[in-house]
């Protein structure tokens, strides 16, 4: 079973040996293999109508950051809750910003038609360029952690919550109930943020404590 966790969440076993190499050591391996077998999975749970993204980031993610966490015997809660920061900087901003783009660029008018918004605005054009750029920085935290990852997240959350309010505003207002407007996209703009933010906070405190004591 922990062997068909490593496939469909190749990011796993990727993190694992990142962590123990040199930085930006197997990034050919990153391009070529985790990137592509994690996009055949990730689509493959997108195709579970309104959960399947969702599956994949609440439930695997957290499963595969898990291993990680037993195979190197990591007791602590201040590391753990930083491994799990870890995989959902790495995935949810890093991999799932690479969806965006591709979403917002190759699929717009599909995307565009599923928000229940006008077709080829070149804000989205916008939207997956900023997508990019905060992926490509995602996928730089495989090996640049540390406060990398708490910009991340806090730029991340700003926009997701920003994002949520947007829709829940266009579908009181306009009565826009198309399932890419309050649908799993709307439930992620809430709770993925809040889950990274739950994780960032106690990391912070304790690596803010820990910077007084050496003064």
């Amino acid at each position: 079973m922990e062997r068909v966790l490593d496939i469909i969440v190749p990011f796993g076993p990727f993190l694992r040996r990142a962590e123990l190499s040199k930085p930006f050591l197997h990034w050919v391996d990153l391009v070529l293999h985790v990137i592509p077998v994690t996009f055949l999975f990730y689509w493959l749970c997108s195709l579970i109508p309104f959960v399947g993204t969702l599956l994949y980031l609440l439930v695997l993610v957290p499963l595969s950051a898990n291993r990680h966490v037993k195979l190197n015997a990591i007791s602590q809660r201040i590391e753990k809750f930083s491994i799990y920061l870890w995989y959902y900087a790495v995935i949810s901003i890093g991999f799932a910003g690479l969806w965006g783009f591709i979403g917002h660029t190759i699929m717009a008018d599909t995307v565009a038609a599923g928000i229940g918004w006008p077709e080829g605005s070149p804000f989205q054009t916008e939207l997956a360029f900023y997508s990019l750029g905060l992926s490509v920085a995602g996928l730089m935290a495989v090996w640049l952690r540390g406060h990398m990852i708490t910009a991340l997240v806090i730029t991340k959350s700003v926009f997701w919550y920003g994002a949520a309010l947007v829709h829940i505003q266009d579908a009181l207002v306009n009565k826009n109930y198309e399932p890419l407007n309050i649908g799993a996209p709307l439930v992620g703009d809430i709770v993925l943020p809040t889950l990274l933010l739950v994780l960032l906070i106690p990391v912070l405190k304790n690596e803010l404590k820990d910077g007084i004591s050496e003064s």
